[in-house]
């Protein structure tokens, strides 16, 4: 049944738009409670209640909050750290409404961008541009996924990204069609997949 999966009818991708929504609009939400002082598990309860607040079943995966060093994890779990100016902070949620998820990872900042922060930004999101104009039905999963990963070894942080591209999004979380490098699947018409490139520095911070 997975094969089965892969391609959406009109009323899944119907579901997987309103799931997509909420996602937006928690994203919007949460942005003014981004604070100092604020800890990574308070950012995931208000999100999660927001998420069920706005009809959402519940939240598709447990939400990953992730601040400062914790961002250099691509599944950090949240912790009872603070945020603190300078910080980047990895936020990774998604809802479930009739039955179907969403996925959405966002990066901010708290306070000022130093260059370092603002390179590595800037290259994970051009890495995320160049995938999402190549996609197109009859192109290989492995191959979106090389397009993206060219533009991050080309900068030097080949060896910081760890994790395929993307991954098929519907009933599950993760689900086929692949963005990586065995992804062996020809994209078509109404795949639901995730782009997410991602840079982790190690004891410093990362990108998605």
């Amino acid at each position: 049944v997975e094969k089965l999966r892969l391609v959406k009818d009109e009323n899944e991708l119907l579901a997987i738009r309103q799931a997509q929504k909420i996602t937006d609009q928690t994203f919007s939400h949460i942005l003014k409670y981004i604070k100092p002082g604020v800890n990574e598990q308070e950012i995931a309860l208000e999100m999660e209640y927001f998420i069920r607040k706005q009809g959402a079943s519940g939240v598709a995966f447990e939400i990953i909050v992730a601040s400062g060093k914790n961002s250099s994890l691509p599944h950090a779990k949240p912790t009872d750290k603070k945020l603190q100016k300078g910080d980047f902070i990895t936020l990774d949620f998604g809802a479930r409404f009739a039955n179907y998820c969403s996925d959405m990872t966002r990066t901010v900042f708290l306070g000022n961008v130093n260059e370092t922060q603002k390179n590595i930004y800037n290259i994970v999101l051009k890495a995320q541009e160049v995938a999402l104009e190549y996609i197109k039905s009859g192109v290989l999963g492995k191959d979106v996924d090389r397009e993206a990963r060219i533009i991050i070894e080309k900068n030097g942080f080949g060896a910081n990204f760890g994790h395929g591209l993307g991954h098929g999004v519907g009933i599950e979380i993760h689900e086929g069609p692949r963005l990586s490098p065995k992804g062996d699947i020809e994209l078509l018409p109404n795949m639901v997949v995730t782009v997410e490139p991602g840079i982790y520095i190690k004891g410093y911070g990362g990108v998605r």
